[in-house]
């Protein structure tokens, strides 16, 4: 009976749910899946990239988990190298739960060779294949903006690459992004309104100025999505207009000033059909049950310790290439209508009547389910004194930073 194993990559932003995973060196191996989900085996993941670029390398290990849990634990206190084929020797730190940074900063160079080395809190050791540099560097050539119609017929932008190499030596490439954008809380308030005290017959919830900035914001995502291509047969090794993110004209990330990080990587062959693989099995994850569902997907990590361990995840190593735009939705949709904020949002008038711990309004502030906009001057019959509103309308900390990032430009 195959086990079945259940965990998101956050690395890179791609969630993916992976089935039983049997770790050699043929990058390729699928079995059918077979049996019911009625066993769970826990496995190390390990999610590793090493690029060309000179930085703190890093490594995030954590562990497989069940279906009916949302988060995967984190593997904490391990003891993380990478280790080359001409005697370099690259220690990590644990800078934060399951997330390891080189000590010192270092790139991939063309002609070595580069090996992950973990050894766990209980003991445990594993290793990955030698892997290579495939190309010195990746360039893109542009990154594009374009307002579009999709194959669906839905209208948005477009975030094109393009990019040549004129050697034809790339050919295997992987794109991924992480966006940002601003945030304005629609129906903020300077004002604020706080819990003090309840008693049987009284209650004391002072509105006061807002002690933080919580109008202004700045929201991020990464891609979710695995995006790789290949250019191996054709013409040229060229990219052209290669559409890397659609975002449709009612996502509310466009509401008021964008800005994405497109990053180009060039992958080993080995390491493109990896990635290649696993975008089949997530496209095909909503027939997860049925007789012709691909099984496990084998990575390039495995046990020292155990021989018959399974080990989940991928050490990759690539060339990337990078570059950041700005844009505002004035830019493309002059005078148009604002995208819808991503929640409705309405104005609510909770009671304050009641006997003690059952007043609407006294919860609601206490508990921090809704923020104060206003005073209701003129309540009604099963109205309070406080006009409140949904947090994601009235604080926009509930979605995002009020940190403004370092990158960004007005």
């Amino acid at each position: 009976m195959k086990k079945i194993i259940k965990h998101i990559y956050n690395q890179k932003g791609i969630k993916i749910l992976l089935l039983f995973i049997f770790v050699n060196i043929n990058y390729t191996c699928v079995e059918p899946f077979e049996g019911s989900v009625d066993s769970f085996e826990d496995v190390l993941v390990v999610n590793a990239i090493v690029t060309n670029y000179v930085k703190r390398q890093e490594v995030n290990l954590s562990r497989s988990y069940r279906f009916e849990e949302d988060e995967p634990p984190i593997e904490t206190d391990a003891l993380v190298s990478i280790s080359t084929n001409n005697g370099n020797q690259y220690a990590f730190e644990e800078i934060e739960p399951g997330v390891y940074k080189s000590i010192d900063s270092f790139g991939a160079e063309l002609g070595t060779e580069y090996t992950l080395n973990i050894e766990t809190s209980d003991g445990h050791m594993y290793s990955s294949k030698p892997m290579q540099l495939p190309v010195a560097s990746t360039n893109m050539d542009d990154i594009s903006v374009e307002r579009v119609f999709n194959n669906e017929g839905e209208e948005g932008i477009a975030i094109n690459v393009d990019s040549f190499d004129a050697n034809g030596t790339s050919k295997y490439y992987r794109h991924d992004y992480v966006e940002t954008f601003k945030i304005i809380a629609p129906l903020w308030s300077p004002y604020d309104a706080v819990f003090v005290i309840e008693g049987i017959n009284q209650y004391e919830i002072p509105v006061i100025l807002r002690e933080q900035e919580e109008r202004v914001c700045y929201g991020t995502n990464k891609s979710s999505s695995i995006s790789v291509l290949s250019t191996q047969g054709l013409v040229e090794d060229r990219l052209e207009d290669y559409n890397v993110r659609f975002i449709n004209r009612d996502d509310y990330v466009l509401t008021y000033r964008y800005s994405i990080l497109v990053r180009q990587y060039v992958l080993a062959p080995e390491t493109f059909s990896y990635y290649d693989t696993l975008k089949g099995l997530i496209q095909s994850s909503t027939t997860l049950f049925s007789e012709d569902q691909p099984g496990f997907l084998a990575g390039n990590v495995f046990s020292l310790t155990d021989e018959e361990e399974n080990v989940a995840g991928y050490f990759e190593v690539s060339a990337i290439d990078e570059q950041r735009l700005f844009f505002n939705w004035e830019d493309y949709f002059p005078g148009e209508e604002l995208p819808p904020h991503i929640i409705p949002c309405s104005f609510f008038k909770p009671s304050s009547s009641g006997s003690f711990g059952e007043r609407d309004l006294v919860n609601i502030i206490r508990q921090g389910t809704m923020r104060f906009y206003d005073f209701n001057t003129n309540p009604q019959p099963g109205e309070g004194e406080y006009i409140m509103v949904l947090p994601e309308c009235g604080d926009c900390t509930t979605l995002g930073s009020n940190n403004v990032p370092d990158f960004w430009i007005e």
